[in-house]
C-alpha cells in the first residue's frame, strides 16, 4: 500500500474547489442575463402597448377628422360662404356627393 502525499491531495482539493467555485460563478452569470432578458423583454412589452394603444387613438381621430371634413365641405356648409365671397356655385354636374 502506498502512502499519498500531501502535496497531491491539496492539489486535487484545490481543484475541486475551483471547479465548484467557477460553477457557481457561472451559474449566477446566466441567471443574471436570464433576469435581465426578461426585465428587457417586459420593457419592450409595456413600450409596444402603449404604441398601440396610441395608435388607436390616432386613428380614431382621423375617421373623426374625415368626418368633420365631409360635414364641412358639403354644399349647405360652403354655400353660404360662397356667396359671401362672391363666387359662382357650381353646377350640379360639376359637384360630387360624397358618402358618409
Amino acid at each position: 500500500m502506498t502512502k499519498r502525499t500531501p502535496t497531491k491531495r491539496r492539489s486535487r482539493q484545490r481543484r475541486g474547489r475551483w471547479i465548484i467555485a467557477t460553477l457557481l460563478i457561472g451559474f449566477v452569470v446566466v441567471a443574471s442575463a436570464v433576469i435581465w432578458r426578461r426585465s428587457y423583454g417586459i420593457t419592450q412589452a409595456r413600450e409596444i402597448n402603449r404604441l398601440d394603444q396610441r395608435m388607436v387613438q390616432l386613428e380614431a381621430e382621423r375617421g373623426r377628422l374625415a368626418a368633420l371634413i365631409r360635414d364641412e365641405s358639403s354644399l349647405t356648409q360652403l354655400g353660404p360662404v360662397v356667396q359671401r365671397l362672391g363666387m359662382r356655385v357650381p353646377d350640379d354636374a360639376h359637384v360630387r356627393n360624397l358618402s358618409r
